[in-house]
């Protein structure tokens, strides 16, 4: 069965057209946020530590030449 359907932003009511815009800038300051430089991680030896043991047990269960890495993005600036 051929859909016959036809959209545009401009034919939507309003409350929808509404609704879409909010969407859009929800969408771009989420996106905004993930372009943000991130550091490594400061973490003690002993978080050091289980990430190695994970990478080993990794390594263990056939997945190979696994690097884990740990990042923090830093707190917004009030």
């Amino acid at each position: 069965m051929e859909s016959r359907v036809t959209s545009s932003v401009t034919e939507l009511p309003p409350s929808c057209k509404s609704a879409q815009e909010r969407m859009e800038a929800e969408i771009a300051k989420e996106e905004q946020e993930w372009t943000q430089p991130f550091e490594i991680a400061k973490l003690s030896e002993a978080c050091e530590d289980k990430l190695r043991e994970f990478e080993h047990e990794l390594n263990k269960q056939g997945y190979w030449n696994i690097a884990l890495v740990a990042y923090q993005k830093d707190a917004p600036k009030a």
